[in-house]
């Protein structure tokens, strides 16, 4: 097929690629760019340095359009959230201004393909009904949801549940909308057809791993775990608190002098205080992980929330660094549990596992090498670009008639 000029939409510029949020959109650009001319639309914020960011994505995209947003983050403890219409994202992203531009531009059949990343920018889709369409939700947040209410008290858990049951709608609306829709692993494809049965267009794209990642370096002065994520996000959060207060005592009895870094932005008071009292550290502010790769000895995932894939197990396998993680971390991660990394759920075992590594640098050494292979054969670029292309090619093949 010919290059098409395909217009991708996000709710934040997707540079520099790194975290959860910039990461997977970033490399999108990049494999569209590879045969076709693309059009970038996305909203200000999120701490970006919109000039550097503007002068990079310029190098993949004909066009960037950066869009002020003066919306203020969303709260989801807030109890008035019981009575909202939308879901959060929506809330902040949702511009009728930009909706009825949309509109107009659909009317001039610029466009050959529409390409829209995350819930949040999934209702855009309906001002082309006559456009092919893809739309990246990357993992059900609806579930995700219910998780959060599943950890958590009144009021909260009742807020998050009437937020999983309008978030479903939005999925729902955009697996009907698009051509194809995108999730990142197998794991949560499966989820959303479970949820869209008469779906036929559900599709799993995984998120390639940085290619020329270094190997972690020499060994450092003294034993180090590293649990990285943003702290602001509530799976991050809830695995810090369980893993200092549950696992880290545990791990401490034969390794009192163990180092434990928190890597993440956005840590609050409780966080911060009980890493105080415990000699973490924190950092907080732009850490460079890759940096703390390298010195880490090992870097754990105590996640009890299991939707969506851990980016930052990925980096670090591809880093070589041995992990430990909890099933639901790891779930959705092509990877074979016990050879690749080290899986245990249960707070004793998981405080087990890591002890046994501390105690044993040969095998460390031995399970980072394994996963980083492992990693690089199954997240190569190569192979998503390729799978990339043929989404890409099978959507624009088709045309739905539903708006």
């Amino acid at each position: 097929m010919k290059g098409m000029r395909i217009l991708f939409l996000a709710p934040r510029p997707p540079f520099p690629p790194e975290g959860r949020e910039t990461v997977r959109p970033y490399h999108h650009l990049r494999f569209l760019a590879l045969k076709h001319d693309v059009d970038l639309i996305c909203f200000s914020g999120g701490g970006v340095d919109e000039w550097a960011a503007r002068e990079r994505l310029q190098r993949l995209c004909h066009r960037v359009q950066i869009v002020p947003l003066d919306a203020p983050p969303q709260h989801p403890d807030r109890v008035l959230n019981l009575l909202a219409r939308q879901p959060l994202a929506l809330r902040r992203y949702f511009r009728r201004d930009l909706l009825r531009r949309l509109e107009g531009v659909a009317e001039t059949r610029r466009y050959d393909l529409v390409f829209t990343y995350s819930a949040a920018m999934a209702p855009y889709l309906s001002a082309f009904p006559e456009t092919p369409r893809i739309a990246d939700l990357v993992d059900v947040g609806s579930l995700r949801w219910l998780e959060y209410a599943h950890l958590s008290r009144l009021p909260a858990r009742a807020v998050y549940r009437a937020e999983a049951a309008r978030l479903l709608q939005t999925e729902r609306r955009a697996a009907a909308r698009a051509q194809r829709t995108l999730l990142a692993s197998e794991d949560e494809a499966r989820a959303l057809r479970s949820l869209c049965p008469a779906n036929p267009r559900i599709v799993s794209l995984k998120t390639p791993v940085n290619p020329r990642a270094p190997m972690r370096g020499a060994w450092g002065s003294e034993p180090t775990i590293l649990l990285p994520g943003h702290l602001d996000h509530f799976p991050n959060r809830d695995a810090a608190l369980r893993f200092l207060r549950v696992i880290l005592p545990r791990i401490r009895e034969p390794f009192p002098r163990v180092r434990v870094i928190l890597a993440g932005k956005g840590a609050d008071a409780e966080i911060r205080l009980l890493a105080e009292s415990l000699g973490v550290t924190l950092l907080s502010h732009r850490p460079d992980l890759r940096a703390l790769f390298r010195e880490a000895w090992v870097v754990v995932a105590p996640h009890r929330v299991a939707r969506g894939v851990r980016n930052e197990i990925l980096e670090a396998l591809a880093a070589g660094v041995a992990v430990v993680a909890t099933r639901p971390a790891a779930s959705g991660l092509d990877l074979l549990f016990g050879r690749d990394l080290l899986v245990e759920t249960d707070p004793l075992r998981f405080a087990g596992a890591v002890a046994r590594l501390l105690s044993d640098p040969a095998e460390i050494d031995r399970l980072g090498a394994r996963g980083r292979l492992s990693v690089h054969n199954n997240y190569s670029h190569w192979s998503i670009s390729l799978r990339m292309e043929e989404i890409v090619e099978e959507a624009a093949a088709e045309r739905l008639t539903s708006s």
